[in-house]
């Protein structure tokens, strides 16, 4: 039975315009990402990668070392960064079946010099695309009397880290809380003494195994199975940055005149630590496989709508 016909068979009755709107609208969306990505495509293929001294006004695709500034450290695995982003999913069970769902991101990014053998030039990372290294992924299975092997866990050895424990991983999932509280009490709020108090109990709760969320209070006593994935941009390390060059509000020297942002009317701003031919083969394909996957969900919706009609 091909996709098609299962799509009829299941598309019968008062269901098919539900069916045929969520095929077209899903085809629609990922028909535009598709072309967007595609843009973003011939926009890397098309702007030449100059040096850093020859960037003019407008958009520019320039190549460096990360460096300078003040970097930032990352929560997992603590390497000096500009970047980072740190996703936090729990394995739940839905519909009679396991998934991971995700529970929180955080990330920051902080200026820093882009910098080549022709000189440097500052880049202020604020509303950019990143695509930057995996530095660690691992999983946080529940406390056990006895255990047999370890969590799956993927970590970066050139990073020159150690990679972090079980304690660690449990300490910055508790810790979500503990950064609540300290932003509170940082404000110098009337309330926050209150408030800070009532973080802290959520805070022994929460290393208890309860949670409390908008569904409720949850109590799974440390039965909770997560995965953290944090990816950086690693201080020190090259990385192809496509954005648009513009006058330096704050120039710290006469060499200092220009930054790379996100443009006013070009809004294509990419930082990534993959090669330029290893960014133009990725984002090809994506174009390619989201154009092709969102008309083939549009033409199916059409199909459907035609035959549930009896015009097909």
């Amino acid at each position: 039975m091909t996709l098609l016909s299962l799509i009829f068979a299941g598309a019968s009755g008062h269901n098919v315009s539900i069916v045929v709107l969520i095929l077209v609208l899903l085809g629609v969306v990922l028909f535009l990402v598709g072309f967007r990505t595609f843009r973003q495509y011939r926009l890397i293929e098309d702007t030449p990668q100059i040096p850093i001294r020859s960037v003019a006004m407008g958009l520019v695709h320039v190549q460096g070392k990360s460096t300078g500034g003040t970097p930032l450290k990352s929560p997992l695995t603590g390497v000096p960064c500009y970047y980072y982003q740190v996703t936090v999913e729990k394995r739940v069970q839905e519909n009679d079946r396991e998934e991971w769902k995700t529970t929180s991101t955080q990330n920051e990014g902080a200026p820093f010099y882009l910098e080549d053998a022709t000189g440097r030039i500052l880049v202020n990372p604020q509303r950019a695309e990143f695509d930057v290294v995996r530095t660690f992924t691992g999983e946080v299975c529940p406390p056990a009397l006895f255990t047999i092997g370890s969590s799956p866990r993927k970590f970066d050895e050139t990073l020159g880290v150690a990679p972090p424990t079980d304690e660690h991983l449990r300490a910055y999932l508790s810790g979500q809380v503990g950064s609540a509280r300290a932003a509170l009490q940082a404000a110098g709020m009337p309330v926050s003494g209150a408030m800070a108090k009532t973080l802290a109990v959520a805070d022994k709760m929460q290393q208890l195994g309860v949670s409390i969320g908008a569904g409720g209070i949850s109590m799974d006593f440390g039965s909770g199975h997560y995965r953290l994935t944090e990816t950086c941009l690693v201080a020190g390390r090259a990385c192809n940055v496509l954005g648009t060059c513009a006058e330096n509000p704050n120039p710290a020297d006469e060499s200092d005149r220009n930054l790379i942002r996100k443009g006013e009317n070009e809004k294509s701003f990419l930082i990534t630590t993959r090669t330029e031919k290893q960014i133009e083969r990725s984002l090809r394909w994506r174009a390619v496989v989201m154009i092709v996957i969102g008309a083939a969900l549009i033409l199916g919706g059409v199909a459907v709508g035609l035959n549930s009609c009896g015009m097909l």
